[in-house]
């Protein structure tokens, strides 16, 4: 854990999100011998039978993109409460269970940044540990990492990000006025909850949202690097 809390530190202190039109500062690092203790690993084993919606336990946003990471956010200071809301433990890394799928977000034809450390857990200067369900960059690689096998959802990773999803509404983001929302899978258009969509190994997922034109030629793969 002190490999982890140092190196992640160091990384949030050189991260900067927009918020708003306005640049929101990443934590800076100084990682203290007295940093909070993480939740004890715990067996993770299935996702939430309901997933959070605005003003229930915490707050998903409405506002247009792009959206921070809560790790980075007022210190990290509600970090944890997001974790919690997607029904999530918090430790060190837990890598039995180690496999990657890729998320991309456009909105009206343009990329928004998936950003690094979804699923941390940042308290004052320090990160003190991390959700199974976790990002490490701006590459839209999802990371689910777990001691046993289970099942993860889409709608878990919006939670941790702290953003209104649903088959209707990405943040502000709503259908009509000729706008849609579609989630696609390998290139596949989803119909049902899209919250519900279970993570899998090298799948792509993209939230596209836009005209019909441009929901047309969705993102169908991704290629994995670096043994990912």
């Amino acid at each position: 854990m002190k490999k982890l809390v140092a190196a992640v530190a160091a990384a949030l202190a050189m991260t900067g999100c927009a918020v708003g039109g306005k640049s929101e500062a990443a934590p800076t690092p100084s990682v203290s011998s007295g940093a909070p203790t993480p939740t004890p690993p715990k067996a993770y084993k299935t996702p939430p039978p309901v997933l959070p919606v605005p003003g229930y336990a915490v707050t998903m946003s409405t506002a247009d993109a792009p959206w921070p990471a809560p790790a980075i956010v007022d210190n990290g200071a509600h970090s944890a409460d997001y974790v919690a809301a997607a029904g999530l433990p918090y430790a060190e890394e837990m890598l039995q269970i180690h496999y990657h799928a890729h998320l991309d977000v456009i909105v009206d034809g343009k990329a928004v940044p998936v950003p690094a450390y979804l699923g941390f857990v940042a308290k004052g200067h320090s990160a003190v540990g991390l959700a199974p369900l976790h990002t490490h960059d701006f590459s839209g690689v999802i990371h689910i990492e777990n001691n046993v096998p289970a099942d993860f959802l889409l709608g878990q990773v919006f939670v941790e990000w702290g953003v209104r999803f649903s088959s209707t509404c990405l943040g502000s983001y709503c259908t009509g006025g000729g706008k849609e929302l579609a989630v696609f899978v390998n290139g596949q258009k989803q119909t049902g909850d899209p919250t519900r969509i279970v993570l899998a190994k090298h799948q792509e997922i993209a939230v596209v949202y836009g005209t019909p034109d441009q929901l047309a030629k969705p993102p169908s793969s991704y290629h994995f690097t670096n043994g990912l």
